[in-house]
């Protein structure tokens, strides 16, 4: 029993814990993108971006121990990480379209809700990559850009308004 255990807790390429770490780091991270947006009555559920940074993380170690467990057999195994990182960024990037609405006349909703979505797929993927410097860097300018740009908005609107333009008018 206990060596069946032991078999399902093995990696080639990262320990349990450091799954554990990564998959964490990934969904707290997610959640954080998401729990920004939730905060201003975005559309797009909180718990989709949690969600979403976790999948590409997985899918991330899961890339990196499918060539580890493979690479060395005589068997031809092809596996391209570029193809694996733009599948998963293309398949978020219609998830976050979902987001973008079209409201009255030529107002257009919830790009940046989308544009997170895909962030935190990026942030997941890059964590699942064992990439926590450049993750940390990205989740920062992302929820940088949220919380600042999000402040400034109001301005913007008023600025708009004082010139007699709509305020989501480009």
């Amino acid at each position: 029993m206990i060596e069946t255990i032991d078999t399902f807790l093995q990696y080639r390429t990262i320990g349990i814990v450091e799954v554990a770490i990564r998959v964490v780091l990934a969904a707290a991270l997610g959640l954080s993108l998401g729990l920004e947006r939730h905060s201003k009555r975005k559309p797009m559920d909180f718990r989709a971006f949690a969600i979403v940074a976790v999948v590409a993380c997985l899918v991330a170690i899961l890339a990196q121990e499918v060539y580890a467990e493979y690479s060395h057999t005589q068997t031809t195994v092809r596996l391209d990480f570029m193809n694996i990182i733009s599948g998963i960024l293309t398949g978020i990037g219609f998830l976050g379209a979902g987001a973008i609405m079209r409201g009255d006349g030529d107002r257009v909703v919830g790009t940046a809700t989308g544009a997170s979505i895909w962030g935190a797929g990026g942030i997941g993927l890059t964590i699942g990559f064992g990439f926590y410097v450049l993750a940390a860097v990205g989740f920062v300018a992302i929820f940088g850009t949220l919380l600042v740009f999000g402040l400034l908005m109001p301005y913007r609107d008023d600025a708009r308004a004082e010139l007699g333009q709509h305020p989501d008018s480009p």
